[in-house]
């Protein structure tokens, strides 16, 4: 792990780029379907029964590609899956882009650091100053 200076994230290395620390619950996500059509969706953490949705909300943190883009890396609490939409997504993490959080989570995720919103492709995603 590795700190840069003063309002910066602490950056985890993992395989395919890097992980904020800070970790905020998120209960949905606004997820686009094949028609792409923009739909929230409700979100958990499912451990045993994946037809239902439990009451564990899943964390989000910050993820930061190769290329320097940041958008939000979706993970389920004590190694659990994440549940996103009926039987839409169960997978262990979903990386997305910061418009798919709601705003209270995502002015958590990056309060206190030098962290800005750009528009790219029609998704908005983070860069460091």
């Amino acid at each position: 792990m590795y700190t840069t200076g003063e309002g910066q994230v602490k950056w985890i290395k993992r395989r395919d780029g890097f992980m904020g620390e800070r970790a905020v619950d998120v209960r949905s996500l606004r997820l686009r379907d094949e028609l792409l059509v923009s739909r929230r969706y409700r979100t958990c953490t499912v451990s045993g029964n994946f037809g239902s949705f439990s009451s564990m909300p899943a964390l989000a943190r910050l993820f930061k590609s190769e290329n320097g883009y940041i958008g939000a890396i979706i993970t389920g609490r004590n190694e659990g899956y994440v549940k996103s939409g009926k039987n839409f997504i169960l997978q262990k993490s979903l990386v997305v882009a910061l418009d798919s959080l709601s705003k209270k989570p995502l002015a958590r995720l990056i309060r206190g650091t030098t962290i800005y919103l750009s528009e790219i492709d029609g998704m908005k995603v983070g860069l460091e100053k």
